[in-house]
C-alpha cells in the first residue's frame, strides 16, 4: 500500500502564513485598545440636538477665573469641533494642562460671531466645565429646543458636582419669589448651603465656586474662623482661582509675632533708658541738694512752691537782701540759672 507523500515544504508555508497573521491581527488589537485608551478617552465629547438657529460647531474657551466666567472674545477661545448631522462632536483634550482648569462650552447662533455668548434663559449657549489633559466628559442635552437649559454631563465626577453648585446658584424659582423679606431669607439659607458644600466638597474647584458664591465678603467677620480654617486647608492650591479669592480676605500679617516681639523689646529697652537716665539726674540733683545749707534748703523748698523773695523774707524774718543772697548761692551751688531750672530739677 502506497503512502502519500507528505509536502514538508507546504506545511511550513502554510504554518508560517498563520503565525503572521496572528501576530497581524495581535497588532491590530492591540493598537485598536492603545488608540481607544490614549485616544478617544482623552477628549470631551457628546451628542447635541441642535435647533436650526445654532452653527454646528462647539467652541471651547479656558476660564482663568471666576470673574472670567461670563466674559467673552476670540483670545480665549482654545479649541472648536464640528457637530455632525447626527449631533455627535469631539474635542481632545490632549493638548490641555496635566492640572485641572475651568472650560465654557458654547455654540453660537448662525447670524452671530464665534464669541457671542447668551445668559440666561432657554437659548443659554454655554456651560461650564473642569477638565485636564486626561478627562474623559461626555455632554447631551435634553431637547433641540433649549440647548443647555437641561442637559447632562457624565465621565468625570467633578463636573457633575460642579453642576450641582451651578444649578443651586442659578436657581431661576428664587428670582420668581415675591417679597423681600423672603427672598432675604431663602438666599441665606442658600448661602450656607454653598459654605456646607465648600467645606466638605473634596475638589479645589468645586470647593472654591460654592465658596466664591456664598457672599463670603459680607459674612467674613460673622464667620472669620471658618474662612481661616477654609484657606488654611487649601494652602498648597496654587491656581489662579485660590490666588483670586487669597487676595479678597484681609491679608494676614505672617510676621505679627516678630513685630509684637521686637515691639515689645524696643519698649522695654526704652523704659529701661529712659529710667536710668531720669534716675541718674535724680541722684545727681540729690547729690547737688546736700550741697545747700539748712537755711538755703528751706528757701529752696519756698522757691519751688514758686514763693517770691519778699514771701520768703517773711516767712523766715528775714532781709530781702538775705534771701537774695541765699537764692544766688543756691543758684550757683545746683548749677542753675533761673527759678525755672529749679522747678524742673525737682521734678527728676
Amino acid at each position: 500500500m502506497n503512502r502519500p507523500k507528505i509536502n514538508i515544504n507546504h506545511i511550513c508555508f502554510r504554518s508560517f502564513g498563520f503565525l503572521l497573521f496572528a501576530i497581524f491581527i495581535s497588532n491590530q488589537y492591540c493598537f485598536s485598545q492603545s488608540e481607544s485608551k490614549n485616544g478617544l478617552n482623552q477628549s470631551i465629547k457628546g451628542k447635541l440636538q441642535l435647533d436650526s438657529i445654532w452653527k454646528p460647531v462647539v467652541y471651547l474657551s479656558h476660564i482663568p477665573s471666576f470673574t472670567d466666567m461670563y466674559t467673552m472674545s476670540n483670545e480665549i477661545i482654545i479649541a472648536d469641533a464640528k457637530v455632525d448631522s447626527s449631533g455627535y462632536f469631539y474635542l481632545s483634550t490632549e493638548s490641555l494642562p496635566k492640572q485641572d482648569n475651568l472650560y465654557r462650552l458654547h455654540l453660537s447662533k448662525k447670524a452671530s460671531p464665534a464669541a457671542s455668548l447668551i445668559i440666561g434663559g432657554k437659548e443659554e449657549n454655554h456651560i461650564f466645565l473642569i477638565a485636564n489633559k486626561n478627562s474623559s466628559i461626555t455632554i447631551n442635552n435634553a431637547t433641540k429646543d433649549s440647548l443647555f437649559y437641561n442637559y447632562n454631563i457624565n465621565g468625570y465626577q467633578p463636573n457633575i458636582d460642579f453642576k450641582t453648585v451651578h444649578d443651586i446658584i442659578n436657581n431661576d424659582n428664587i428670582s420668581a419669589i415675591k417679597g423681600n423679606l423672603k427672598k432675604e431669607f431663602i438666599n441665606k439659607t442658600i448661602y450656607e448651603e454653598l459654605r456646607n458644600i465648600a467645606d466638605t466638597a473634596s475638589h479645589p474647584i468645586v470647593s472654591l465656586y460654592a465658596l466664591t458664591n456664598s457672599k463670603f465678603e459680607s459674612s467674613y467677620l460673622e464667620n472669620q474662623k471658618f474662612y481661616e480654617s477654609y484657606l488654611e486647608k487649601w494652602k498648597s492650591e496654587n491656581s489662579s482661582y485660590f490666588n483670586e479669592l487669597r487676595s479678597k480676605f484681609p491679608k494676614e500679617n505672617t510676621n505679627s509675632t516678630f513685630w509684637i516681639v521686637t515691639s515689645a523689646i524696643f519698649f522695654f529697652l526704652l523704659g529701661y533708658v529712659i529710667n536710668y537716665i531720669v534716675g541718674s539726674r535724680r541722684k545727681k540733683a540729690n547729690k547737688q541738694l546736700k550741697l545747700l545749707s539748712v537755711q538755703e534748703r528751706k528757701i529752696y523748698s519756698l522757691l519751688v512752691e514758686g514763693k517770691s523773695n519778699k514771701e520768703i523774707s517773711e516767712e523766715f524774718n528775714i532781709g530781702v537782701s538775705t534771701v537774695k543772697s541765699h537764692v544766688s548761692s543756691i543758684y550757683n551751688k545746683l548749677n542753675i540759672k533761673s527759678r525755672k531750672d529749679i522747678v524742673s530739677l525737682n521734678n527728676m
